[in-house]
């Protein structure tokens, strides 16, 4: 009977590291890198890299996402994050957008 309640306990505990695993490293589908959604996509063939960049705390992200036809980042492949301070802000946000359009480009053509 202890056995069985170890084992009950054991059970427990590997459920809740799955849960708190999922919760805060697992994305969900439809999101950057959920899986179902993004093989869905991607056998239909309606989903494009786009270069794409956005405010992250007190930083500018320069990335090359795949997009669905309907606007959800299925993917997303980070280039550059850019503190907002950087006094080579410039420079390093053009030279980060011209690596993410060679990668769109690859990345699109490779997918096809």
């Amino acid at each position: 009977m202890r056995f069985i309640g170890i084992l009950l306990e054991l059970a427990l505990v590997v459920g809740i590291c799955i849960g708190v695993y999922r919760l805060f490293f697992a994305r969900p589908a439809g999101e950057v890198g959920g899986r179902p959604e993004r093989a869905e996509v991607a056998a239909d063939g309606t989903a494009t890299w786009q270069v794409r960049h956005y405010g992250a705390g007190s930083d500018r992200v320069v990335a090359v996402s795949l997009v669905s036809d309907h606007g959800h980042v299925l993917d997303e492949h980070v280039v550059d994050r850019i503190p907002d301070g950087d006094p080579d802000w410039e420079a390093r946000f053009l030279r980060a957008k011209q690596t993410a359009e060679e990668r769109a480009f690859h990345l699109g053509s490779g997918s096809s």
